[in-house]
């Protein structure tokens, strides 16, 4: 169910943060991402981003014991993933009203690039596949029946309810159009602006709100509702995934102020600030929205039930809660679903020759009473080592989804390419999994320092 389907997202591709990275001064067009103005008076003339992926899922409810991991044992992870025989639950059944939150985000960066025009003045261009779900206040009856298929019979002839579970999950493409510039320029002070435009193709979304059921599983013939009610929509999954769901805009804008050391051409702080993913996607083609109520349902011969499409499940419920009434269910043939919009902040010190330490903060913004995907709070703290050829950081941080968690990881970068992640215990059979975030590509880039002849500008 909703727990398979986060799963299987995560396995189909290896997001969202790349705290040992994106901070870097090498970070090239990645660092646009998190604040659009980073570009602007780079290290880089230019960059080019060839492929980099990433991905973050974090959850209360779902773990694999440390000790039937592998030291970086991703394909077993992705094999015990499909397998579905190597997560356990936390579920208490002497709490069965305990709430749980998933979430999870990939991001595919595909050919990318920035440049300097003239002075003062940078470009830059992104293709992204991106992805994110959340699973928000799901009682642990309703996570655990899912996770059993509704098989679990400790859990049939008992009085269950829902009234918190809220989900969202988008997929989506991105063309991003990247401008900075410098906007002030003082001897030791320099303000920089950036501000990035993103036309977005929708390939797939759902959502689940306003979530009031009661209900008893008899047996394998009788599911019963009673005083139920949902709002919930979703588009056509295909096989094909053709972005051609919906289609929506968003934006970035950031600014980042520098303190300069003229004599060794270097900054000694610098602070940013930046609005990102401000924006949405109205998913206005093979896409409906529903809504079900009724004082009492009952949904016969379940687990007999096999449905070819998505339409046929909806027709399917809209009959069982409105007496036989197959259609009745359907409130639109659109829905929006909003963008993981955050504000963050970003402070870099230089403190000594190569050594650097960078401060984040993340903060997601909800969506209200309407439909999106939230991006996931992030506090961190990176030390960093910084030459052009080789650079290594340490990424700690706590991420906070409704439920808070400290980790630690790690980046390298090796020239052109890097690899790290900000949560790597379960990889290295620290913990145990109940999450990944993980993040890898290359880039080739050329600095300032290759393209003039004024060395000092290193």
């Amino acid at each position: 169910m909703v727990l398979v389907l986060c799963i299987c997202s995560w396995v189909c591709v290896l997001a969202q943060q790349n705290l040992g990275i994106r901070s870097s001064n090498y970070a090239g067009i990645q660092g646009s991402l998190l604040n659009p103005s980073s570009i602007a008076d780079s290290k880089l003339k230019w960059d080019l981003n060839i492929l980099s992926v990433g991905e973050v899922f974090d959850n209360t409810f779902l773990f694999a014991p440390k000790n039937s991991l592998r030291f970086f044992g991703i394909r077993k992870i992705i094999k015990g993933s499909i397998d579905e025989d190597l997560f356990f639950t936390h579920f208490d059944p002497q709490n069965p009203n305990k709430l749980y939150n998933v979430t999870l985000s990939t991001e595919f960066l595909g050919p990318s690039f920035f440049l300097k025009l003239k002075k003062n003045h940078w470009i830059g261009i992104t293709v992204t596949g991106r992805a994110y779900a959340n699973i928000k206040n799901i009682s642990g009856a309703a996570a655990q029946n899912a996770f059993d298929y509704f098989k679990n019979k400790g859990l049939w002839n008992t009085d269950l309810q829902d009234n918190s579970t809220r989900i969202n999950a988008m997929g989506w493409l991105q063309y991003g159009l990247h401008y900075a510039t410098v906007l002030y320029r003082n001897g030791r002070d320099e303000l920089k602006a950036g501000i990035s435009l993103n036309y977005l193709q929708g390939i797939a979304a759902a959502y689940v709100k306003n979530t009031h059921i009661n209900y008893k599983i008899i047996d394998t013939s009788n599911f019963i509702f009673t005083n139920a009610s949902v709002d919930y929509g979703r588009t056509d999954f295909k096989e094909d995934r053709k972005p051609n769901d919906g289609h929506g805009f968003g934006a970035d804008i950031g600014f980042t102020y520098v303190h300069l050391d003229p004599q060794k051409n270097k900054y000694i702080y610098r602070l940013g600030l930046s609005v990102i993913d401000v924006g949405s996607i109205n998913f206005n083609r093979n896409a409906s929205s529903y809504h079900l109520q009724a004082d009492s349902a009952n949904l016969q011969n379940w687990h007999q039930l096999k449905f070819s499409n998505n339409m046929q499940l909806d027709q399917t419920l809209s009959a069982i809660f409105y007496n036989g009434d197959s259609t009745r269910s359907l409130t639109s043939n659109h829905f929006k679903m909003g963008l993981p919009a955050a504000i963050s902040v970003q402070a870099d010190w230089n403190a000594y020759k190569n050594y650097f330490l960078n401060a984040t903060i993340i903060k997601g913004l909800g969506h209200s009473s309407g439909q999106g995907v939230t991006r996931p709070d992030i506090y961190s703290i990176t030390p960093r080592y910084e030459t052009k050829w080789l650079e290594v950081s340490l990424p700690v941080s706590l991420i906070d989804y409704g439920h808070l968690r400290p980790r630690v990881g790690l980046a390298v970068r090796a020239g052109y390419f890097f690899i790290g992640g900000d949560a790597l215990g379960p990889l290295l059979k620290i913990n145990n999994l109940e999450g990944v975030d993980f993040y890898a590509g290359i880039h080739y880039f050329v600095t300032e320092k290759q393209k003039t002849a004024k060395v000092s500008s290193q």
